[in-house]
């Protein structure tokens, strides 16, 4: 399991550094239509007016969490950091990705939307895909006002990662709006949006929200692979510890039967001079 598990980290994130430079682009251009004229431009992605410290609404909460247990503390930290999420709001529907995940919260009443089934098996970018396509088909017909996406960042070393949640829709468009010499440098450039600028952002920020789903899963998953690593790792410790602790005792138990077994022989062989003298 130890080995298997580093080969699949090793390709989940030669796949994201793969993937990595188009969703960069794809933000870069998303903060040059902000540049242009950031008050002008109206989305159904993004409210200026959201309190994000304000406890109440309707959250969505997309939750990753891996198929199987035997990964250390993996799961129990992405179940933590979804109820301090649920927590914090009115209503929460959970869209789970991952058996694990879902046996729990099922398990414990929460409220989990049956018809979203999605495995951990091997993430993708078209199963990121099919994920943005239902969670914002979702949104549109106004199944939560807020969608979270919970999930672990993957930090390298042997490091078990670091549950924690994004705000996915409504997005921040500060986040998008560049400063100082970039804004500059954008705003003075002319665009021409067909057929309009709105359009035009509104299909970038679909491919952002796929990239930014793609990226969170593969980060899971390369943190998954990685406590699962550890824990075998350590399973393989404790497993050489407890064997030489019970080699140890039947080393004892096995020389103990001996000297039993020599002393019962000398106690008879002295009975036996003993009857013959006498």
């Amino acid at each position: 399991m130890y080995l298997i598990s580093s080969t699949k980290m090793r390709k989940a994130r030669r796949d994201a550094e793969q993937a990595r430079p188009y969703f960069a682009l794809m933000r870069r251009e998303i903060r040059r239509m902000f540049a242009v004229g950031p008050d002008m431009i109206r989305s159904r992605y993004y409210d200026v007016a959201v309190d994000e410290s304000a406890k109440g609404g309707r959250n969505g909460i997309l939750v990753i969490t891996a198929d199987k247990g035997l990964a250390g503390v993996y799961n129990q930290n992405v179940i933590k950091e979804t109820l301090t999420l649920i927590d914090r709001s009115d209503e929460s529907t959970l869209y789970i990705i991952g058996d694990y995940g879902w046996r729990f919260f099922r398990s414990h009443g929460s409220n989990v939307d049956e018809n979203f089934e999605h495995s951990m098996l091997q993430p993708s970018l078209s199963m990121a895909r099919d994920i943005t396509n239902e969670l914002l088909s979702r949104f549109d017909r106004g199944d939560f006002d807020r969608l979270y996406v919970c999930y672990t960042e993957y930090q390298g070393g042997m490091s078990t990662g670091e549950a924690t949640h994004d705000r996915l829709i409504p997005f921040d468009r500060d986040d998008f709006v560049p400063e100082g010499d970039e804004k500059d440098k954008d705003a003075s450039t002319v665009f021409e949006f067909e057929p309009d600028v709105e359009t035009v952002l509104e299909r970038s920020i679909q491919s952002y929200l796929v990239g930014y789903i793609y990226s969170s899963l593969v980060n899971s998953y390369s943190s998954e692979q990685n406590a699962r690593m550890m824990a075998m790792d350590a399973a393989n410790d404790n497993a050489s510890e407890l064997l030489a602790s019970l080699e140890l005792e039947y080393n004892h138990i096995r020389q103990n039967a001996i000297t039993q077994e020599i002393t019962e022989i000398s106690s008879g062989a002295r009975s036996l001079k003993k009857k013959k003298k006498g």
